[in-house]
């Protein structure tokens, strides 16, 4: 009796499609952080000038940096 099991090449396909998920779940949420930080300097820029919207992406550029690190495990979780 032949029974279905999910190997193609060698490779469990379960796990290479977790990891796939997984990676573009990490790929699309900082792609929303600096989407989001896109809006806050244009909407700096609109309201109160070129001075603004550089020290907002300043701020955007530094949380996503610290937010970054902590993923990778740069402090204690």
């Amino acid at each position: 009796m032949l029974m279905f099991y999910p190997k193609i090449g060698g490779f469990d396909l379960r796990k290479r499609l977790k990891k796939l998920g997984e990676t573009l779940v990490l790929y699309l949420d900082d792609l929303l952080l600096l989407a989001g930080g896109g809006c806050l300097v244009r909407a700096a820029w609109e309201s109160w000038g070129r001075p603004a919207a550089l020290a907002v992406a300043g701020v955007c550029l530094v949380a996503y940096a610290l937010v970054i690190a902590r993923s990778r495990g740069g402090r204690n979780r």
